[in-house]
């Protein structure tokens, strides 16, 4: 990943910011001096801490299949820490100075889906970071309605995992009940893989994490950490079939690849998002009576479940966290499209 050409950065002043935003050139991200956010009705303003490096903020400046959305000049980041530093109105007077997480879906609250409780699959759902500035920078504007203050407990360097470590728990949910013993497979060795191994082994199943060779060193040797097993799909075969597979990867090849391993009667859960089309073939799924579910982002309850869990494991989740300041953004995402890091977060 490399940094675009900018305008010249003035010195840092009262009204103006850094943020790391998508450049007009497909693969490049750019580091701009910007305006600090101006608060509308309501809204409030956080100074960022810490911002994750998500595979979705990659594929927005790769100009990905699916992110056509995400305009150029967009600030990216949407796993945002931080503290209130100013609102508007009195009624969010008692959130300031409060360290606080953000929520990536922003979501309309009045469809049908977001009445149910529903709201990563709000019919109006925007993610902060895509469709609009997000945290990859000094401040942040939000609505109140999608921060959560922190627990106590919960260091706010580790908060910027709360997103990532939402969508496991989203995905885990997926399945009625993870019984221990049972025999379950996470496919791709990233963060969203290695979280959803984490709850799955909290639950006391039976969990390998898969990948290639060449993930290893920098990520597939960190699943003890864990108590998971890692497992080399290009060298290994699996000893036994499994109940569940967790899709993780983003690989066309590895969704294929899930069925061979699944017993009869399992399930699969696809939680990564694909920029190729997939063809499945349909008869073998009905005879094996294979669904595929399928699990996108968070709802707000998620984040309260993930801090139980983040703050029960943070000493072994500090082994697998790379910090990187905010203005060596470009290292940062290098590091991670290379998969030299598992999980980079930037800070300010």
């Amino acid at each position: 990943m490399q940094m675009a050409a900018g305008p010249h950065l003035k010195s840092k002043g009262a009204h103006f910011m850094k943020a790391i935003v998508k450049a007009r050139q497909a693969g490049r991200i750019r580091i701009e001096e910007k305006e600090l956010p101006q608060l509308g009705d309501g809204e409030v303003l956080v100074e960022v801490s810490y911002c994750g490096v998500c595979g979705s903020d990659i594929h927005a400046a790769k100009h990905a299949k699916g992110y056509e959305f995400v305009g150029t000049g967009t600030t990216l980041g949407h796993e945002i820490s931080g503290k209130v530093i100013n609102v508007s109105g009195d009624e969010n007077a008692h959130l300031l100075n409060k360290h606080v997480v953000i929520e990536s879906m922003h979501y309309c609250g009045s469809c049908e889906n977001c009445r149910e409780g529903r709201t990563s699959v709000c019919h109006e759902i925007n993610v902060i970071g895509l469709h609009f500035d997000g945290g990859m920078a000094q401040y942040v504007k939000v609505k109140p309605k999608f921060i959560q203050e922190l627990p106590p407990q919960l260091p706010v360097d580790m908060a910027a995992l709360l997103e990532p470590m939402s969508i496991a728990v989203h995905s885990v949910k997926k399945i009625k009940e993870i019984m221990p013993q049972d025999n379950i497979l996470i496919q791709g060795p990233g963060i969203i893989g290695f979280f959803t191994g984490l709850i799955c082994s909290d639950k006391k199943a039976e969990v390998r994490i898969s990948g290639l060779e060449r993930d290893y060193n920098y990520r597939l040797s960190k699943a003890y950490l864990f108590n998971m097993k890692p497992f080399i799909a290009d060298k290994e075969e699996l000893p036994d079939k499994v109940d569940y597979v967790f899709e993780c990867s983003g690989s066309s090849a590895a969704l294929k690849s899930s069925f061979r391993y699944l017993r009869k009667g399992g399930q699969l859960v696809a939680v990564a998002l694909y920029e190729q089309e997939t063809a499945l073939f349909l008869t073998e799924m009905v005879r094996n009576e294979w669904p595929i579910l399928t699990s996108y982002g968070c709802d707000p309850e998620d984040y309260r479940d993930a801090a139980d869990l983040l703050i029960k494991y943070q000493s072994q989740l500090r082994n697998i966290v790379s910090y990187f300041p905010l203005i060596e953004a470009e290292r940062a995402f290098t590091e991670s499209m290379n998969q030299k890091v598992l999980k980079a977060v930037l800070y300010n």
